[in-house]
């Protein structure tokens, strides 16, 4: 088997050999150095190479050695190993395979070194420090001084509260425990403020998101903000955070658990558990909906939506040629007198009519025809098996030759996106900050999450929501289910224990829960990470290509691709000549969590049952939840005298004295 944390080469093919050799000589020299002094010294030749100061004609060749340089810097601030041999440039991931006797917690702490050498350069930018500063600075509010660290339980105060919790009986400690513990939902959205200090939520969320060892990102896609605060105490201090968002595209381990692959379709036929006819129904109406979802009246005639024939498919192929070579010119001019993409629109004001002026642009008749071509091509083949007249003897027929299974595959993957984007989220972040992590918090948030309260809320804020790219699709308005029926996660770690391991709550043992909590462990994920790449060597690459292609190839309009991070740096790797596979893989496999938010969830997603109605869609409520929660983890965490004492210990004042220190830890890195 492939140890995928062995040396990589790191070998740039379209820098100039005598810049490679530049290169090389560098890393030999470092070979002595500390790990941030030699980032330290990658940076600074990064810097000097990205210089706007170069002769147009070397421009795009300097760039290339500052990218180079800078993602050797990046490297090195997270833990790789960066050494040369015969002129030749290696790079070696961490390991969460640990060496010697390095346990898991080395190995976690360890990689958590890495992460925070970023998210310190993060801390130590000036734009973050004042922020910080402006959020602690005291301040009047309300006839009182305040600043966010009131929002920062005080542990004496609390541990003085919990040790006379912790010497009553079980079953009134449960009933007092209410008054110490009451975790109360909060969304984060707009300007709205903070009754207690005036601050804005979504600043409050964004103080405690630094808190983070990882750093902090804006992510593409839906977005929701929660703050958990302890509603039974002063100030209602906060608990935890969150951020739901959009699920990953592919992410297989999900697909298997939900049944969204061809694999787990012929399993659950062979051990009886759906029916073949409705199954069969189920595919054969996922891709006739599909079609009607797209406009197609200017792609291919009427009659090619019900007997598709190869020269429709030719058309479609033509289309989608024209259409790149438009979106390319749409690029490369600097004013049109046409419609381009949605960017500068009132997308809450945008009617029919625009919507289907946005289906006409160059980047939509592309989408729209590459969309139809599976499309039509699965009707064809499921009609020709029988798909229309006997679905359940044609659906088997189908599964044992290659075209069937590829229309299967065509029709889950339908089934897929139709549920994914809006009744599926992830937990991108999740977490308790201090005190409350050291109560078993994270839990707590976690558990949470597969309440009403959250069902609700992802309601409230996304039911009327306008769907931006199945809009310009069909050419009209559309609106998706806002109805949350699952969540997923990854454990920062690929070692050891987590917050969600074990994180189950059974209603047969918590009286106060209507149905269970359960987060399953799916399976273990690999892949592709782009976490370990700075922007500033973004933006260089992002420089680079604009040198390289006279404009910006990579753009932030929804419905472009996947993440344009993720096609910005896989476009700056290929000019630069990389292997972008191997430096993006992910070098250990991670562990992947789900969670139903209520008994059949799954099933639902799937669709084989014929079970859609909302009969038996029940969550429990927070405080259920909650409840869960001190019974089996709270009550006996306090129990420890340990854990009382390092909670009496700590101060509001710790979080903000953690974030100077690892702020002046860049501090003497950064450079001017």
């Amino acid at each position: 088997m492939k140890n995928k944390n062995q040396k990589k080469s790191f070998a740039p093919k379209k820098l100039q050999t005598k810049m490679l050799t530049e290169l090389a000589a560098t890393v030999k020299g470092q070979a002595q150095e500390d790990a941030h002094d030699a980032a330290a010294n990658y940076r600074i030749h990064a810097r000097k190479h990205a210089s706007t100061d170069h002769a147009e004609s070397t421009y795009s060749d300097q760039t290339r050695l500052a990218i180079c340089y800078s993602m050797l810097a990046d490297f090195t601030e997270q833990g790789w190993i960066v050494t040369t041999q015969d002129d030749r440039i290696y790079v070696e991931q961490p390991s969460i395979e640990g060496s010697g006797n390095e346990t898991e917690e080395q190995i976690k702490r360890r990689i958590r070194k890495g992460f925070e050498a970023v998210s310190n350069r993060q801390l130590a930018d000036p734009a973050n420090r004042e922020f910080i500063r402006r959020m602690e600075a005291s301040r009047e509010f309300e006839g009182r001084t305040v600043s966010v660290l009131d929002l920062v339980d005080d542990g004496a105060e609390l541990a003085l509260e919990l040790e006379k919790l912790a010497a009553e009986p079980v079953e009134k400690a449960l009933n007092s425990a209410k008054e110490i513990i009451c975790p109360e939902l909060v969304e984060c959205r707009g300007d709205e403020k903070c009754p207690y200090t005036g601050y804005r939520l979504q600043d409050i969320w964004r103080y405690f998101r630094h808190t983070w060892s990882l750093e902090y990102k804006l992510l593409p896609g839906r977005t929701l903000r929660l703050l958990i605060r302890n509603a039974a105490r002063p100030n209602k201090p906060v608990i935890g955070i969150v951020l739901l968002a959009s699920p990953t595209a592919n992410l297989l381990s999900r697909d298997k658990w939900i049944g969204w692959t061809l694999e787990k379709v012929i399993s659950g036929l062979l051990e009886g558990r759906w029916n073949a006819d409705s199954v069969g129904r189920k595919l054969f109406d996922a891709i006739k909906s599909a079609i009607k979802q797209i406009r197609t009246d200017d792609l291919v005639p009427r009659s090619a939506l019900n007997h598709p024939r190869p020269e429709h498919f030719f058309a479609l192929d033509q289309a989608v040629h024209k259409a790149l070579q438009d979106r390319a010119r749409d690029l490369q001019a600097e004013s049109t007198d046409y419609l381009v993409d949605i960017r500068g629109m009132d997308k809450s004001k945008i009617t029919n009519k625009q919507w289907k002026e946005l289906s006409e642009t160059a980047l939509f008749r592309k989408k729209r025809a590459e969309q139809l071509i599976p499309l039509l091509k699965a009707l064809g083949v499921m009609k020709e098996y029988g798909f229309d007249k006997e679905p359940g003897s044609s659906l088997y027929e189908a599964l044992v030759e290659k075209d069937g299974r590829q229309a299967v595959q065509t029709a889950l993957g339908e089934i897929k996106k139709v549920h994914l984007a809006s009744e599926v989220a992830d937990l991108s972040v999740c977490g308790a900050v201090a005190p409350y992590n050291m109560l078993i918090g994270g839990k707590l948030v976690t558990a949470v999450m597969a309440s009403e309260e959250v069902r609700e809320i992802y309601k409230k804020r996304y039911g009327k929501q306008v769907s931006e790219i199945s809009s310009q699709i069909k050419g009209q308005r559309v609106q998706r289910s806002s109805d949350l029926k699952l969540l997923t996660t990854t454990a920062l770690y690929g070692v050891g224990s987590n917050q969600y391991s074990s994180l189950t709550l059974r209603a047969s043992r918590c009286p106060e829960l209507a149905c269970d909590v359960v987060w399953t462990k799916i399976d273990s994920s690999t892949g592709f990470t782009v976490t370990h790449i700075s922007d500033e060597t973004v933006q260089m690459m992002r420089n680079l290509g604009i040198a390289e292609y006279g404009r910006r190839r990579i753009n932030s309009v929804f419905g472009e691709g996947s993440s344009p991070r993720t096609r910005q740096i896989r476009e700056g790797l290929n000019l630069l000549g990389i292997n972008n596979s191997e430096l993006l893989e992910q070098p250990n496999k991670k562990k992947v969590y789900g969670c139903e938010m209520f008994q059949g969830a799954r099933e639902q997603l799937l669709g084989f049952s014929g079970f859609e109605s909302d009969t038996g869609k029940i969550s429990n409520s927070a405080a259920a939840i909650s409840d869960g929660w001190v019974r089996r983890w709270f009550l006996p965490r306090i129990k420890s005298q340990k854990v009382l004492e390092q909670l009496a210990e700590f101060k509001p004042i710790h979080i903000s004295e953690s974030l100077r220190s690892r702020s002046e830890k860049f501090s003497k890195l950064r450079l001017d």
